[in-house]
């Protein structure tokens, strides 16, 4: 059985279109402060206060809700209201998705196959390649937490 062959007709059957935001970790974004060492503007319309140089991509994926372990890094948060776990999902992605953690997903509204609003930003903590009997990668499994979205998110999806 081809594993590869079989989630991509899972995926053009079942799935859908993301905007995947890839960090470039080797070049850090004008926001960035190299003298105070600080993280980005989270509202940075260059890079989704990443403060790293970004890149898009559309991936075709499978969204799935995950249960979500408590100890998974940045899951739980401290409200006023009291300790509060935020979504989070798993996704499913083709053999040369290439995800990686800290990387972003955007959850789109599509017009004319061009990204136009940002429903949901997730932020990808754990991404976990599943190997066939070779060793070789079949598929990505990937669990993002949902983050909140930046002012000027929406202007940066236009921008790029």
């Amino acid at each position: 059985m081809d594993i590869r062959k079989l989630l991509k007709s899972i995926l053009q059957q079942y799935g859908h279109d993301v905007v995947y935001v890839e960090k470039d970790r080797r070049f850090r974004c004008s926001c960035y402060s190299e003298r105070s060492g600080e993280s980005a503007d989270p509202n940075c319309p260059k890079c989704f206060g990443t403060s790293f140089y970004v890149t898009f991509r559309k991936v075709k994926v499978r969204r799935v809700i995950s249960s979500v372990p408590e100890t998974l890094i940045g899951v739980n948060k401290l409200t006023e209201e009291g300790n509060v776990t935020l979504k989070a999902y798993v996704y499913y992605m083709e053999y040369d998705a290439y995800p990686k953690e800290g990387d972003l997903i955007l959850e789109v509204d599509w017009k004319n196959g061009i990204p136009v609003n940002i429903k949901e930003k997730l932020f990808i903590s754990v991404v976990e390649p599943k190997l066939g009997d070779q060793g070789r990668v079949e598929f990505y499994q990937v669990y993002c937490r949902y983050t909140p979205k930046g002012a000027n998110d929406d202007d940066a999806l236009s921008t790029h």
